[in-house]
């Protein structure tokens, strides 16, 4: 069986959770002896593929596309023209652009990670492309992965795509992990983490009003953990707050924010919705506290691990908050009752489930 994997996702991330899922299916498949499968790439920065020979060197890939606007449009070129071929048994785009369907001759499986943009649309340009390409291609596959039952739910809720068609396949966790980094020292001796983009539905308004009396009570601090630098919005809110200078954001690498999970009072995830929510798994992983969003698919990932609060109450979050890192006993249970839950998404049964898809459409 021949399992190509477009462009997309490796185009655009360099790390992330969607270009990880993929990297870790495509790499499966290799260990599994399905060598013929391919990622249709000239080249990518993305960290989770370094290891891929590609038609375009290193070197060779920084010098004729350096710009990402170049990088994106001659991976596109080339992905179709592999696409077009139809040289393969089964077609996994890493996103929704529905650019290969015209050429395409063989089925194709899509994952649908959430459904924010349609769920949320007041968060998104109204011109944003994702709503419409994700009707084409949810609506014309054979086959659809989703992430959680949740966001099984929200699919069939808003394309009325019928049961058989969609198969809930959980992300699993790398055994294998990155450890953490032991050079690397947080910038502060206690602090909550926030992890990931910071925009709109990720509610991190709420959560600065929300932490900000804990920080000044508890003495202790907050790191955000990727993201990009503060935006000039997001400076005002915390200088309002009265707390810019107990807040810092890192570009952390994969084996400094398994540093911060560890080292963290909690990790706090305020999300108004997520798909699965990989973060979950880890904290987990890192032995950290979680306090949680309760809506969405929060409980079907965190299970009874988690301390949940309503993303919209800013008092019941604060309060959420303080039962955890105020309480030796209740942190030291999170963090038990995580690792228990984290056994409950091995990889091997992500990427068994994720094959047994792809042999029932071919």
């Amino acid at each position: 069986m021949k399992v190509y994997f477009d462009h997309q996702v490796f185009s655009w991330q360099r790390y992330g959770g969607i270009s990880r899922y993929f990297a870790n299916i495509y790499n499966s498949l290799h260990d599994r002896g399905y060598t013929d499968c391919k990622i249709t790439l000239l080249y990518s920065r993305n960290h989770y593929i370094q290891d891929q020979k590609f038609p375009l060197s290193p070197m060779l890939g920084e010098r004729l596309l350096r710009k990402q606007r170049k990088l994106e449009k001659w991976n596109r070129k080339y992905s179709k023209y592999l696409i077009g071929k139809n040289d393969f048994d089964i077609l996994h785009p890493t996103y929704y652009d529905p650019y290969f369907l015209t050429r395409l001759k063989k089925p194709f499986v899509i994952t649908v990670h959430d459904m924010i943009h349609e769920l949320f649309p007041e968060f998104f340009s109204p011109h944003d492309h994702n709503i419409p390409f994700k009707r084409a291609t949810i609506t014309k596959a054979d086959h659809i992965i989703a992430i959680s039952e949740s966001t099984k739910n929200d699919l069939q809720r808003v394309f009325n795509i019928p049961d058989h068609k969609i198969s809930v396949v959980y992300h699993g966790y790398q055994e294998a992990h990155v450890p953490a980094d032991p050079a690397f020292k947080p910038p502060f001796p206690e602090y909550l983490l926030f992890v990931g983009d910071r925009a709109g539905y990720k509610n991190f308004a709420r959560f600065v009003q929300a932490v900000q009396p804990l920080l000044d009570r508890y003495d202790i601090n907050l790191i955000c953990a990727g993201g990009g630098d503060f935006g000039v919005a997001e400076k005002e809110l915390l200088i309002r707050a009265g707390i810019e200078h107990r807040a810092k954001q890192i570009s952390a690498t994969e084996a400094q924010l398994n540093a911060l999970y560890q080292g963290a009072l909690a990790f706090v995830y305020p999300s108004l919705y997520e798909g699965f929510g990989l973060p979950i798994l880890e904290a987990f992983r890192n032995n950290c506290p979680i306090v949680s969003s309760n809506t969405s698919c929060f409980h079907e990932v965190g299970g009874d691990a988690v301390a949940y609060f309503d993303p919209y109450q800013v008092e019941d979050m604060t309060q959420a908050i303080d039962s955890v890192i105020n309480s030796r006993d209740r942190s030291g249970e999170l963090r038990a009752k995580g690792l228990v839950q984290l056994d409950k998404f091995p990889m091997q049964v992500c990427m068994d489930k994720t094959l047994e898809v792809y042999r029932g459409v071919v």
